[in-house]
């Protein structure tokens, strides 16, 4: 029988799932192929593969087309089924919540095992220096570029870490690096557990923020980016359970307002909190000037706070706006719109439209999280191509909206913002964002795919590639001191 041009069409437009699964496929053999040329390809211009040309030749391969192989039915089903007669086999061994902490202990022993070994990016040696010199004029406690998280790592260090174990400042910062870690562990699993509707989702959910570059923070990072990426998943969390009503709006707003004294970056994800307040009062779930309140009373009160540490250190709005203003080094916010200031070439690598510009951005995204930009492109492309609805309750509507502008801003401000030592220097900088865009990624994901047959052969194949890329980043980082 033949089919008219049109009938194929509709047959088409019918089964979307199936091209949806073809393009996460293809990407990721993309994402394969770019690995394995990397040594060929230029590597001031595709920094973010580099790491893989650190493994042997041999090995690279291997990894590859192992993880190449996932696009095969008949294994990734071999594979999923062993998966899933092991989770049946354990899951009456202990709870789900002993499970979640064994699981967040061993990977602490990981983040301590694989962690970094050296003091190579953003201002990791300047902090081990200037947090501990032995000169106390120069001494640095209180510092705006990250108020609570100096703040504690030194005091940390003074008062416990040096004089009761010896320990130097950046074995401090590794060690909340990692304890950071397995909280945020713990917290994602117990959550996606929930957020999940089945337990296929929950492990695809997990496993594509799991297998992040941005997971590299964990593995003992000396900066000032750890803390904010656990304080963003308990605000995120917060939020959840907020528009679902098992909280009030205050916790949200509380956690990120502690997240902005831990590192101000996060300040530009206060439009979603602040639609976050609008959502719960639509919702009922707070009057109006409940939201108000609620919205308002903590970052003051955590602002005063602040303040009040600054001065009581004798570093206070005086060298908010002097020596520690905003901006880094030039005092410059934004990345320059068409002319760099000569006077300040140093910290101003490129302008705003430059093609270097763009090189940078992209290859910071495809570092910090391969898989997260990408399927939004692909789901925003899906749910306009083949008219999906992507919500079935208003909850997860409402959340949805919430997650996607705190992304979108997060993701703005990684475009806007002046690093400035480059994006390759300053990736951990802008490596938190990726946790929240990822997460974005995988919510929709698993509502863009309703067929769950395919949902779990792409994400097993597209979490086995993020692993892969994830793994080789923190594997040469534990080897390899980065080129200057």
């Amino acid at each position: 029988m033949i089919t008219s041009s049109s009938e194929r069409s509709i047959q088409i437009t019918a089964n979307p799932q199936d091209s949806f699964l073809s393009a996460i496929q293809l990407w990721g053999l993309v994402l394969l192929t770019l690995h394995l040329a990397a040594a060929k390809l230029p590597e001031e211009n595709t920094w973010s593969l580099w790491p893989y040309t650190f493994l042997p030749s041999w090995l690279g391969w291997i990894l590859a087309l192992l993880a190449g192989t996932l696009i095969i039915s008949s294994i990734n089903q071999f594979i999923q089924n062993k998966l899933r007669l092991t989770f049946y086999a354990l899951r009456f061994t202990f709870s789900h919540q002993i499970w979640f902490i064994l699981i967040s202990f061993f990977s602490g022993l990981l983040f301590w095992l694989a962690r970094l070994r050296h003091l190579r990016w953003g201002d990791s040696y300047l902090l081990t220096q200037a947090l501990s010199t032995p000169d106390l004029e120069l001494r640095v406690i209180y510092n705006w570029q990250a108020p609570f998280t100096v703040f504690l790592h030194q005091r940390l260090w003074q008062l416990v870490a040096d004089p009761l174990l010896g320990w130097p400042v950046e074995a401090v910062y590794a060690t909340t690096s990692i304890l950071c870690g397995v909280i945020f562990v713990y917290l994602l699993l117990t959550w996606m557990a929930r957020l999940g509707r089945t337990p296929m989702e929950s492990a695809v959910l997990a496993g594509l923020v799991l297998t992040t570059g941005s997971m590299q923070l964990f593995f003992g990072y000396v900066e000032n980016y750890t803390i904010i990426s656990l304080g963003l998943l308990v605000t995120l969390f917060l939020a959840w359970r907020a528009l679902r009503g098992e909280i009030q709006l205050i916790w949200p707003v509380l956690a990120l307002s502690l997240t902005n004294a831990f590192h101000p970056s996060t300040v530009f994800l206060w439009p979603g909190m602040l639609l976050l307040s609008w959502l719960c009062w639509r919702r009922r779930r707070v009057s109006a000037g409940g939201a108000l309140w609620q919205t308002v009373l903590p970052p003051l009160l955590v602002g005063v706070s602040v303040l009040a540490l600054m001065e009581s250190g004798g570093h206070g709005l005086v060298a908010l706006l002097g020596q520690d203003r905003p901006g880094g080094g030039d005092g410059v916010w934004f990345v320059p719109l068409f002319e760099i200031d000569p006077q300040w070439q140093k910290y101003q690598p490129y302008t705003m439209f430059s093609a270097a510009h763009l090189l940078d951005w992209l290859n910071i995204h495809l570092l910090i999280s391969p898989f997260g930009l990408s399927l939004l492109a692909m789901i925003l492309a899906a749910v306009y191509r083949f008219r999906l609805t992507l919500f079935d309750q208003p909850a997860d509507r409402d959340y949805g909206y919430f997650l996607a502008l705190t992304a979108a801003m997060y993701v703005l401000l990684t475009w806007l913002w002046n690093p400035d030592y480059g994006g390759r220097k300053d990736w951990d900088l802008f490596a938190p964002s990726a946790f929240v865009y990822t997460l974005l990624a995988g919510y929709l994901l698993v509502r863009v795919m309703r067929d769950h047959e395919k949902l779990s052969q792409a994400g097993l194949f597209a979490i086995a590639v993020s692993l892969l890329h994830t793994a080789a980043w923190i594997f040469t980082n534990t080897h390899l001191l980065p080129k200057e």
